[in-house]
């Protein structure tokens, strides 16, 4: 009796071919809030991320405005003593 559909219901789903989908359904919502729940955290931890990045590259430019400005001091400073 392939394909039938039975007069009794589960959960208001009817049953087809001895098969109650209820079950099906819960796993499948169970596996859909676990995806969604994982996207959620990886948009955490990728924002959190290029926080870090952020917060690197303004340390990184800041180094190198000071090390620049150290380098053409240091530079004015040798010339200077060469010549006197």
């Amino acid at each position: 009796m392939a394909g039938r559909v039975s007069n009794r219901k589960s959960g208001g789903v009817p049953v087809k071919d001895g098969v109650d989908p209820v079950p099906e359904l819960t796993s499948l919502l169970q596996e859909l809030r676990y995806i969604t729940t994982r996207m959620r955290s990886d948009a955490e931890k990728e924002t959190e991320t290029n926080d870090w990045k952020f917060a690197a590259m303004v340390i990184d430019r800041l180094c190198f405005y000071v090390f620049s400005v150290y380098l053409v001091l240091l530079t004015v400073v040798f010339v200077g003593l060469a010549y006197k």
